[in-house]
């Protein structure tokens, strides 16, 4: 064979894994894919060189990949959000210590930022970046950064999240991330106005109430308040606003039109708030001639309005299953009660209003449940606190 004028070296990636371990032996730490965070599964080593007889291609001219963020030697907290410049590269990934894909390649004309959560914190992480054309790498450049140690926290919502929440099609991600992000400013606010409640003791609460499916649903006839039965009931209209919707399991019946006078009121009117602020149209022109027809069958003589649409579409419009439970994520952002801003707002809006007087995480439950007085019993406080404390006993030493 004739010797290759320009042969450019083949740099052999490292076989050690993300903790110290030959990359063969180490599994993800949560057993997780890497679009759920966790640090595996492995990436085979690939061949970092180019054998040619071509010409290089002059600096001008040459493929590039840069990390613009984080900064390297950087100490940053979870999730990271890698931000990268890439040019004449048709692939980009990165890698964490040499071995890890930290999710796909992905096209950088797309996008430019990947958001990926360390299950390995605490000491310095050795991260590279890799452009790719027709599957080899033409460019790499390197960066170091500490990850802080999660909260315990977090890492009790990242874990249940991932857990409950499976969908290949969604960036689940970015998904949990924001609904993280949102449950602790809720939280914060309900703090800052006087609640002495703590961010643990709230998650558990949610959890119970939805095990954190960011879509969760229940439409079950045995356990509609207003027409109980064995199966059918979604032929009555007054029935769906018997359901319970999203991330804070809300209670349909909050936003019943012609039942439970000021309150409901005022929760429709925190309906459409939220739902605006989160990019939902509200105006009454979604109303459909059907979903009008229905809404007279519940309120008669009065005038619905988008929280109506959104209710009692929920079948019809939004796929949401009949007589079930689960999580609806085809619905996700399609819904509004399926989006964490509107379901949490939704969810927090009593504590809010008697924040001053809330005065600990047993008082917030049994303020959010209302008119069921169970949730003012120690009995069933216990059981709900016990969530967290018990992942925060055995996880977080």
């Amino acid at each position: 064979m004739r010797p290759s004028n320009l042969l450019i070296s083949t740099l052999l990636l490292a076989t050690v894994g993300c903790d110290g371990q030959p990359a063969s032996r180490q599994p993800p730490l949560d057993g997780s894919v890497p679009h759920t965070g966790a640090d595996g599964p492995v990436t085979p080593a690939f061949d970092e060189g180019l054998e040619s007889d071509t010409e290089l291609p002059d600096s001008a001219s040459a493929p590039t990949v840069a990390f613009i963020s984080p900064a390297d030697g950087a100490t940053v907290s979870n999730p990271v959000l890698f931000k990268v410049a890439a040019t004449r590269v048709e692939q980009v990934r990165i890698l964490a210590d040499q071995t890890y894909g930290l999710g796909p390649a992905w096209d950088p004309t797309n996008k430019s930022t990947l958001l990926y959560r360390f299950s390995g914190t605490g000491f310095a992480r050795a991260l590279k970046v890799e452009g790719l054309v027709a599957g080899q790498v033409v460019a790499s450049a390197q960066l170091t950064i500490t990850v802080k140690p999660d909260p315990c926290e977090d890492l009790f919502f990242v874990k249940k999240f991932d857990a409950n929440n499976q969908d290949p099609t969604l960036d689940l991600v970015q998904i949990r991330e924001d609904s993280l992000a949102t449950l602790r400013k809720a939280v914060a606010d309900l703090q800052s106005c006087g609640a002495k409640v703590t961010l643990g003791g709230l998650l558990s609460l949610l959890y119970f109430e939805g095990l954190f499916r960011v879509a969760a649903f229940n439409t079950r006839c045995e356990e509609n308040s207003y027409h109980k039965t064995a199966s059918g009931c979604d032929t009555v209209a007054e029935a769906l606003y018997s359901y319970q919707f999203g991330l804070g399991a809300m209670h349909t019946s909050n936003f019943h039109p012609c039942k439970g006078g000021s309150y409901t009121q005022k929760m429709r009117q925190s309906f459409l708030a939220e739902a605006a602020a989160a990019g939902f149209s509200t105006s009454s022109s979604l109303v459909t001639s059907q979903i009008a027809a229905r809404f007279q069958q519940v309120c008669p003589g009065s005038t619905p309005s988008a929280v109506d649409y959104y209710l009692l579409g929920a079948h019809d419009s939004f796929g949401i299953p009949k007589d079930t439970a689960g999580n609806h994520l085809a619905a996700y952002g399609k819904f509004p009660l399926f989006t964490p801003a509107v379901s949490v707002g939704l969810a927090f809006a009593a504590l809010k209003t008697s924040c001053a007087s809330i005065v600990s995480d047993r008082k917030a439950i049994a303020v959010y449940g209302g008119g069921d007085s169970s949730y003012g019993g120690t009995a069933k406080q216990d059981q709900i606190l016990a969530y967290y404390q018990s992942f925060k006993a055995s996880s977080c030493p």
